[in-house]
């Protein structure tokens, strides 16, 4: 059976920066650490709403292609990112790009942090083979613009293991993953929630390793540091998530459904019942009523999440495909193999699709 995880990577926010010579004249920099601010807090329909008014002020201050827009845009292109809106995110990152590698050239901390942010969000759209390309540009730009060991790496470091392991290549993404963690740790300090995103990725490779007790361990470590951000911080929702499944998996249904639904509660509180995080964890508790022997609800939670999908990811994504097979594997232990074998056929074709 598909389970669907949550990958923590990271998303890079570019700091404003005053419009030379034109601070009294133009309202961008305020408006933009206003939306800025909102991003920060997870109200990301309002930071795109305050990010179009901030952007609107950087271009007639500026131009449309001054770097006080491109760090608008990247702002706007993260908040549409974080709503699952992967479509206008990419719109925005690939005109902040343009920007950032116009003025500053391809070996620049900015155009290297966009750089991160398209990489991940072609990792969200199941486009691995870019999503990794541009994650070795920006590590390589990093590099050249502040050497190997500059924390800055740890970031696109980590997020480039988090590909190779949902690749099923561990041993690339141990090596990057405990590289990403000796920086942030070095920098951040032990308990830090960038730490955190690490233990949670090692943990799960523990786990696809068959070491559950110290998956479990690592799970609970990231956890207990993602709570102090605040018990409805969307990282906590990820990391209960990610520990359900590994519960699940243990056959400890009774500890995972909990964690499962506070999961759930608190994407849907900050991200709206349509989001494919909100899928994610339906797609895992279809799983778990199947575990149950509740075969009505977890069909009924697989067409739900399969529903908000196939709308937000297209309907050829992967994760559009592992529903497909899950929804498939209960018809067949049902008795419906009529219904399962064109799931079955979908998935597959999806599957085949190069990435």
């Amino acid at each position: 059976m598909r389970k669907t995880i949550f990958i923590l990577a990271l998303i890079l926010l570019l700091q404003a920066s005053s419009l030379p010579g034109k601070a009294e004249e133009t309202p961008w920099q305020p408006l933009h650490e206003y939306a800025l601010s909102l991003y920060r807090s997870g109200m990301f329909s309002e930071a795109v709403t305050e990010g179009m008014k901030a952007l609107e002020a950087a271009e007639k201050g500026g131009g449309p292609k001054s770097l006080p827009a491109a760090s608008t845009l990247g702002l706007i292109a993260n908040a549409w990112h974080s709503l699952g809106q992967y479509a206008e995110a990419e719109r925005y990152y690939l005109r902040a790009l343009a920007i950032h590698e116009e003025h500053n050239g391809p070996n620049h901390p900015d155009t290297a942090s966009t750089l991160n942010n398209l990489a991940q969000l072609r990792h969200f759209q199941g486009r691995y083979s870019e999503s990794e390309a541009l994650y070795k540009r920006a590590i390589g730009s990093y590099e050249k613009a502040l050497g190997a060991d500059d924390f800055s790496l740890a970031t696109p470091l980590n997020n480039l293991a988090e590909l190779y392991r949902s690749r099923g290549d561990p041993g690339a993404a141990e090596p990057l993953f405990f590289r990403a963690m000796g920086l942030y740790e070095e920098h951040l300090g032990p308990d830090h929630p960038n730490v955190a995103m690490c233990l949670n990725n090692l943990a799960l490779l523990n786990q696809a390793d068959g070491r559950p007790d110290q998956a479990e361990a690592m799970f609970r470590r990231s956890l207990a540091i993602f709570e102090t951000l605040g018990p409805e911080h969307s990282y906590v929702a990820a990391s209960l998530n990610n520990l359900a499944l590994l519960l699940l998996e243990e056959k400890k249904a009774a500890a995972a459904e909990p964690l499962f639904l506070r999961a759930l509660a608190i994407y849907e509180k900050n991200l709206g019942e349509g989001h494919p995080s909100v899928a994610s964890v339906i797609h895992n508790l279809g799983d778990l009523s199947r575990a149950k022997g509740d075969a009505k609800q977890s069909e009924a939670y697989f067409r739900r999440a399969l529903a908000i999908k196939e709308r937000y990811l297209g309907p050829d994504h992967p994760s559009v495909a592992g529903t497909l097979e899950n929804l498939a594997a209960l018809y067949r232990e049902t008795g419906r193999t009529d219904e399962a074998l064109p799931l079955e056929k979908r998935a597959a074709e999806i599957r085949l699709l190069p990435r």
